[in-house]
Parts: C-alpha cells; structure tokens; sequence
C-alpha cells in the first residue's frame, strides 16, 4: 500500500470577469483533494541536526504513517495506489485522488474519513475566487474625480454626490498623526506583482510565491509561471481563455473566460503606492513596507496555497517541494526558506462563498498567538460573508458607498467585523444613480501577461480591506507593541456609528442590495482611521482612549430617493422573509421607515435635474 506527494487541487468559478463587478450565483467546486488533520499529530518542521533526536523523529514519522495507513484502509479508500499524501499547514496532509471528484464523491470521502476516530478534521481543498471588479482608470489625489476614498470625512444631503464622503475613513487627517514606518510589514496574499512607476522598490519585502500546480510534462497549471513554488512573487497573469479550456478542460472548464486581473498591483496600491513622490496617486501607509506572498493563479486560489501562504508571512516553517515517496512520514524534500520580515499583518482579498472549516480556523489561531491580524474580504455576491472572512478571529470587511450605505455587491452577516469604502458600481437597480466610481489605485494594461503600469478604478471588497490593512500598519507606527486582540479592539471601538436613513431600509436576506448597515450586518460601525491612530496613541501613553460622541447621519438625498422610487436594488435573496420596517436611528442598530410609492415617484420627480457623475478615463502620465 503506498500513500502521496504532489499537488491537490480544487475548482470553483472564477471570482469575476475584469468587467464584472459581483458575482451573482458561484458555481458548484471541482475537488481535487482533501485536506485532513489526525488527532495529535506530529508537526511539519525541519529534521534534527542531531542523531539522537534524528532517530526518535524518525520513529515518530514511522508510527505517524502506520496511523495513516489505518486510517485510509478503515475509510474503505480503493485504488490507493493512486492516491497520494502531501504535508499542508501546521500537521495536516493532502490526501489527493487519481481524478477530480464530484461534490458528491467528495461528500462521501469526507464522511467516511471524518467517522475515523484517529481524524479531528477533513476539508475540502478548492480554489477560492477573488473577489475583485476592474473599471476604467481616472486621475490622482487631490479633487472629487480623484482619490476621494483617502480624503477627509465631508459633504451633506445639500451637496452632489462628488462631493459627499460622509462613509470614508479619514485616512488624510489620520497622516497628521502618523504616516506610517518602514518597519510595520503588511503582507498581502494574492496574485502577484507587477512593476509599476509609481510602486517603490524599496517599500517591496523579497516575497515568495506559493503556487503550486505545475505540470512540467503538459506545460501547463494553474501556476502559469512556468514552474511551481519559487521566491518570484511576480503575477504573470491570471487570464483564462477558451484556448486554455480546449486543451485542458479538467482544469480550466469550470474557469471564467477573463482577462488579467492584476488584482495584487490593485490591493498593493491601495497600502502602499509610493506617495508624495509627484505621481501617479497616494496610499494608506507612506513609509510601511509590503510583503507580496503570490498564492493565487488562474482560476484563483487553492486552500491549500492560502494556508501555506499565511503561514510563510508569519514566520513559520512551510513545505516547498514534497518527498516524492508513498509515505506521509517522509516529510518535504524541500523547505521554504523562513520570512526574515514576518508581517503583523495579513492581508486576503479573496475567499470561497462557504463556512470557515478547522484548516483555516487552526491557521488563524496559530497566527493570532504570535500577534498577526487577518484582514479578508467579505465577498462581492451580496449574501453571507465568504471565508476565510467569516472565520473566527479574522477582521472581515465589508464594502460602503462614498455616502456611507453599504455597496449593491457585498456581502454582509454577524461575521463581519468592519465596514469602510470599496467603490460602489452601476450595477443593481440604483447604480447608475448612486455609483462612485470605485477607488483610484494601480493597475496593469496587460490583457494576458504584463504590459505598461498603469491606473485604474477598482470596485470591491478586495479593496475595502487593504484600507483596513493599511489602517492597521499605521495604528502598529504608532504604537509597535499591540497586541492582535488590542489592534481589533482599536478598530471597533474607534469605528464611526453607521449613517442612517428614514427611507432607505437595512440589510436582509429580504434586501441585499444597496441598504442600511447595522452592528449585526457590518460591524461595529465605519472605519475611522484618524480615530484608530488615536485609540493606538492613547495606549502607548498608557490611557484609556474615549471615543467621540458622534453626531447620527441621516441621508436621504435626492438621488436615494430617486433610487428608491424605482423599487428594490436587487431583489430578495431566495427563501428570504418579507421585511418589516422599524424607525429607529441607524447608531442604535435598527431599521427605517418605508416611505410610501407614490410620494416617493414625486419626489423623484422633484430631484429629476440633480447632478449626474462624471466619468473621466485616464492614461499613465495624464
């Protein structure tokens, strides 16, 4: 009987086209492994120097494989010949098939395997799709049409929509306290760089990539780089095509036809484009420094890449090459060299539309005990929270509107932790009324591989959470010792109420779209980065930090109430329960009143003549 080596792979919808902003309905994954954890197993590390502790490790790897052995044979696994075990995460294994299986094959294995009373876990191993949207590229800083997302809280119901900021953080009056330090590392896992004029070498940390489907033989997987694992982070392009689902459909059939993404450039922008050099546009941090961990390819990303990925930006010990012998014992052939800059922060801009399972949870739980704090996006199908978002101890983060309602795309739920600007697009019933032209960041012109740098704007919740991630940098400037339980504190507690409305109702199943936030759909409330800064100051001075009594925000502009006139933003979620409005201000967590069809059709008449946005398309350099 032998047992494994080489890479697992899983498949699920790509996350979105580059024109695309929301994923309706993901498809069903493709499994192309299981991830499964033993009781008391022994962790991955390096094999000992010494010849003492070298045989105990190995006796120890011996009686690990005879526990495996049983544990395969009791399961009732056939053809084991063909499957094989790799080394994933802190002690678990990747138990690959000879073939993709079905949900349903999959389902039947993970039963099987999980009634072991040696298992403590199995899960599935599936490509998680990013959540991402690309639209096209406008100008700089400063102004209405420029970088908005970073400017100062501002505007009123009186003034256009170009000019209100009332769900921005503050990032601007925040940079008077601290602009950052190039010690403070956030690590972003993604897919990649690419080289961009207005990106500094010298805020970029030697990164790695953890792709690892290969195929040396076909030339091909999801990698597209030409190899597997490696210490080039560059993103070479994460285009699918029906060239690429002709010749392989077991990989890439289940793929979206997109262009490129280059959606790490787009969230690295967002932390760390070099600012106050000139050009191009600014960032979050000025000084801090960013980590680039490629974990995601064409078709997005694997569970199993993500988990490693994590990990390697802490500082821990992960797995590169894997012994190609039948034998869970055997350990790698070959280690990751260790991180010289573990990263206090990580950052995920993509998640799988499902519920946190053991491998992810056990990832964060080791991360959280060395102080690193897991930011991820909620998700762009406007439902539940994707994970790893929705896990616990993770800060996920759902997307605004510039006014401060949540986007028509996110997602939102209990797990949710914080809600601040992604952009909001013309999609949904109200978008072309309520759009804000998305974030203004760095982008790519490359349709496949890379071309020219250049800028874009990008509408997501992946983009929501590198201005969390940013926020959390600058709080660390300000006082490095935080631990990651006072970090998340800071970031609820100085968080700004949720607007509210007396026309617009709150998030539901019953309504997904375009609605009002509460503390049980979004968080504690909005990001306020100037405030996180000064909850961070506070406790290096060794004081209890007071936040401000905040005035409630009330919006009923002209364009929601044209917008609501037209009827829902989306339409319920299926198997939703009719909503019942209730009054009560939105910094209370509550509902608001629906305001009657035929006032509302007046009153958008009224407001027919307000102003519409305006669009301006930008080149590098403009």
């Amino acid at each position: 009987m032998t047992l494994l080596s080489a890479a697992v792979r899983g498949l699920v919808t790509a996350a979105l086209a580059a024109s695309v902003v929301a994923a309706e309905r993901p498809a069903a994954p493709v499994v192309h492994g299981l991830i499964v954890r033993l009781h008391e197993a022994p962790t991955l590390q390096r094999a000992p120097q010494r010849a003492s502790a070298l045989e105990a490790d190995r006796a120890q790897r011996q009686r690990h494989s005879l526990r495996w052995q049983a544990v395969v044979q009791g399961a009732g696994l056939r053809g084991l010949a063909d499957w094989r075990l790799e080394p994933v995460g802190a002690a678990s294994q990747l138990l690959v098939p000879p073939a993709p299986l079905t949900p349903a094959q999959a389902a039947q294995w993970k039963a099987a395997l999980a009634a072991r009373p040696e298992v403590a876990w199995v899960e599935e191993d599936v490509r998680e799709p990013l959540q991402q949207a690309v639209v096209p590229n406008d100008p700089w800083f400063a102004g209405a049409s420029g970088q908005w997302w970073l400017q100062t809280v501002a505007g009123s119901n009186s003034v256009p929509l170009a000019d209100r900021r009332r769900g921005v953080p503050g990032v601007q009056s925040a940079w008077a306290l601290s602009t950052g330090r190039s010690q403070d590392v956030v690590a972003v896992l993604d897919t990649g760089l690419t080289v961009h004029p207005d990106l500094a070498a010298q805020r970029l940390l030697p990164g790695y990539d953890f792709v690892s489907d290969w195929d040396t033989r076909l030339g091909r997987g999801y990698a597209n780089d030409g190899d597997g694992r490696d210490a080039d982070p560059s993103d070479p392009g994460d285009w699918v095509s029906a060239d690429d689902q002709a010749q392989d459909p077991a990989r890439y059939g289940s793929c979206a036809l997109s262009a490129s993404t280059w959606h790490g450039t787009g969230v690295v922008g967002v932390v760390a484009a070099a600012t106050q050099n000139g050009q191009g546009v600014a960032a979050l941090t000025w000084q801090g420094k960013v980590l680039p961990v490629r974990v995601a390819g064409k078709c997005g990303a694997s569970v199993r890449d993500i988990i490693d990925g994590m990990r390697w930006a802490a500082g821990l010990s992960v797995c590169q090459r894997w012994q190609q012998a039948q034998d869970p014992g055997s350990g790698c052939a070959a280690w990751v060299p260790l991180n010289p800059h573990p990263a206090r922060v990580v950052n995920i801009s993509f998640g799988g539309p499902a519920a946190c399972h053991a491998e992810y949870q056990a990832t964060v739980n080791e991360l959280w005990q060395r102080g690193v704090v897991v930011v991820a996006a909620a998700g762009n199908q406007h439902g539940d929270p994707a994970r790893p978002a929705n896990c616990d101890k993770v800060m996920g983060v759902t997307a605004l509107n510039r006014d401060g309602f949540k986007a028509s795309y996110a997602n939102f739920g209990a797990a949710v932790g914080l809600a601040t600007v992604g952009g909001d697009d013309t999609r949904g019933t109200w978008g072309r009324l309520l759009a804000d032209g998305g974030l203004l960041t760095l982008h790519n012109e490359g349709a496949q591989g890379p071309a020219a740098g250049s800028y874009g704007r990008l509408v997501g919740t992946s983009f929501a959470a590198p201005m969390v991630s940013g926020t959390l940098a600058l709080m660390l400037s300000v006082h490095p010792e935080l631990s990651a339980q006072e970090l998340v504190d800071g970031l609820q507690l100085s968080a700004r109420p949720h607007v509210g409305s007396r026309l617009m109702k709150t998030c539901s199943a019953a309504n997904p779209g375009r609605c009002l936030c509460s503390r049980q759909t979004c968080g504690p409330g909005m990001l306020d980065t100037e405030q996180a800064l000064r909850y961070a100051r506070a406790k290096a001075q060794g004081l209890v930090y007071q936040a401000p009594q905040w005035s409630w925000v009330e919006l009923d502009t002209p364009e929601l109430v044209q917008a609501l006139a037209l009827g829902p933003d989306r339409e319920p979620s299926a198997g939703a329960q009719p909503e019942v409005g209730s009054a009560t201000p939105a910094s209370a967590g509550g509902g608001a009143l629906e305001a009657p069809a035929l006032m509302l059709a007046l009153l958008a008449l009224l407001f027919a003549g307000a102003p519409a946005q305006r669009r301006i398309r930008c080149r590098q350099g403009a």
